[in-house]
């Protein structure tokens, strides 16, 4: 565009100019992005933009404002080296645009400098337009355009620090879920289960609030393995799990907590915990997992512990395993929240 009102204004210096730099430009330019040289090609276009402000302020004067594009330059070699950074393998070159936008800085003075040497002999430059009024025509192109760019700039080092903020948070959330989750189940991994209890713990100790655990396991998971292969017990162990989440409610805590066996951490008494431990049960015993067209039912035996003040973590979860083992020596598919008085574990309450 700014070729064509060259051509309108006569001024066939500028025009035969602009056509030139882009051709130049351009072959600089499309070498260097063939061997990815991305970092040279953005100084290469700082450089080209220089030269052709230098050049279009010298033929056409001061006024036609060349210069506001010197401004959006530096807008621009921010941005492009922050983009270029995307990978992280150039954050060396952080003196980039503040290199680049020294040289623009150093232009503006220096071709404001120019003109004010050859204003007397050449007030509106070397090659002037044929026309005065094209003085205001460029004036307010060159002013809109350049502030467009400014803008446009702008918007885009804004929109992709934003990306790479939601790219960020996206990544501390996988590593979160990483750190706190069981990779296959998607539960809380032992770890993460190990501060909970120890949470509630310490809230039974100040506000008296009692908490129970519920220890189960799968019934015969071994056969499964052993039938089905490794994979189907896989998918035995998401179903599950997404069983039991989708079974209890969202206060309450579930861990993988070895193998085939997980953790409840329900925030009720023993009475209201071991009817939520039942429906669970009869959840899974209905479910059906289809395992490339195979139908696996499955049972879980439970054995349940109620925390009191002054036992040990060590002594609780001891306590829900010893129900469950009684459980699973007597019938499997059960929930187990006493156990004989011949066979109560140290420390039952």
């Amino acid at each position: 565009m700014m070729a064509a009102l060259f051509l309108l204004a006569g001024a066939y210096i500028q025009f035969i100019l602009c056509l030139l730099f882009p051709l130049v430009y351009t072959a600089i330019t499309t070498k260097l992005l063939h061997r990815e040289k991305y970092l040279l090609c953005y100084m290469a276009t700082h450089i080209e933009i220089i030269l052709i402000v230098i050049t279009l302020i010298l033929l056409s004067g001061w006024d036609c404002s060349f210069d506001t594009y010197l401004f959006a330059s530096i807008t621009a070699s921010f941005y492009f080296t922050f983009n270029n950074n995307k990978s992280g393998k150039h954050t060396k070159h952080g003196w980039v645009p503040l290199i680049l936008s020294t040289f623009s800085i150093l232009t503006f003075f220096l071709c404001w400098i120019l003109c004010r040497v050859f204003q007397e002999s050449f007030p509106n430059g070397f090659a002037p337009f044929g026309h005065p009024k094209y003085v205001d025509v460029f004036y307010i192109f060159n002013t809109v355009f350049a502030f467009g760019l400014i803008i446009i700039f702008s918007y885009l080092f804004v929109w992709e620090l934003g990306n790479r903020q939601k790219a960020l948070a996206s990544q501390n959330e996988k590593l979160d879920e990483l750190a706190h989750k069981d990779s296959l189940t998607k539960l809380l991994n032992r770890r993460s289960m190990d501060q909970m209890i120890a949470l509630r713990m310490q809230e039974m100790k100040t506000s008296g609030k009692r908490f129970t655990m519920i220890l189960c396991d799968i019934d015969d998971f071994k056969k499964v393995n052993d039938t089905y292969g490794h994979d189907a017990g896989d998918q035995v162990l998401v179903s599950v799990a997404n069983t039991i989440q989708n079974s209890v409610r969202s206060n309450d805590e579930v861990c993988r907590w070895g193998g085939e066996e997980i953790l409840i951490l329900v925030n009720d008494p023993l009475d209201a915990a071991s009817l939520a431990a039942e429906r669970i049960r009869k959840n899974i015993e209905s479910l059906t997992v289809d395992f490339h067209g195979q139908k696996i039912h499955i049972t879980m035996t439970f054995g349940i512990a109620e925390s009191f003040p002054g036992y040990r973590i060590e002594q609780l979860i001891r306590q829900a395993d010893d129900k469950l083992y009684y459980g699973k020596k007597h019938g499997k598919n059960q929930v187990v929240t006493h156990l004989p008085k011949e066979e109560a574990a140290d420390g039952e309450g």
